[in-house]
């Protein structure tokens, strides 16, 4: 079967699942819990076999390849300012403290994909994904981090929606960054960095070319 010929939408499901039966194996350590993990690799596996020119053990074997490789984790956040040149903040419930609209991106999203989705649930606000403003790296230790990972800032603009709380966040807004507030981790480092960035490009942010 060819890559056109196969539904993009079991394809998404697969992915999705491969994803958690293989975080599942690589870290729990649980007999029961493993044994769920291995169920469900072998139905992604035999799924996968079904849509490709590969048999279900040559699928598995690949999948479990990739068990004992820790690739870095990435992150993705958004600078989003208002015309006044505060930025959009969001108020952890989890710590109390704020920082920039982000998370992990997305298995099957793209960054900029991944980055609007955040935007979206943990503000209310729709947002149009531009240019990347810089990569930072955290090493494991750094924030007590066990893991390495890789975090992308972006530059976007709203385009529509309207401010709201969610799960994971509070008091979404426009703010100024010099205000005292508690930051989460190197956050006010970011927003620095995202307030430089929009001091040389407001044109893009408003909606132009530079």
């Amino acid at each position: 079967m060819s890559g056109t010929d196969r539904p993009a939408h079991l394809l998404d499901l697969l992915e999705e699942l491969r994803a958690i039966a293989q975080t599942g194996l690589g870290f729990s350590r649980h007999p029961f819990d493993r044994v769920r993990y291995e169920h469900l690799m072998q139905v992604v596996s035999r799924e996968y076999a079904a849509l490709t020119d590969l048999s279900a053990e040559q699928v598995s074997e690949r999948l479990r390849a990739e068990l004992g490789y820790a690739t870095p984790k990435v992150g993705v956040s958004a600078a989003v300012f208002d015309e006044q040149g505060r930025l959009l903040l969001v108020n952890r419930v989890q710590d109390q403290t704020w920082c920039l609209p982000g998370g992990w991106a997305e298995v099957r999203m793209t960054p900029e994909q991944s980055c609007a989705k955040e935007v979206v649930e943990e503000s209310g606000l729709q947002v149009e994904v531009g240019p990347l403003i810089r990569i930072r790296t955290r090493l494991p230790g750094e924030f007590a981090s066990p893991h390495t990972s890789f975090h992308l800032l972006y530059a976007c603009r709203r385009i529509g929606g309207e401010l709201a709380e969610s799960i994971e966040t509070t008091e979404p807004g426009f703010y100024d960054i010099d205000e005292p507030r508690p930051w989460h981790l190197d956050q006010h480092e970011e927003a620095r960095t995202a307030l430089v960035h929009w001091q040389a490009n407001t044109g893009w942010y408003r909606g132009g070319t530079g």
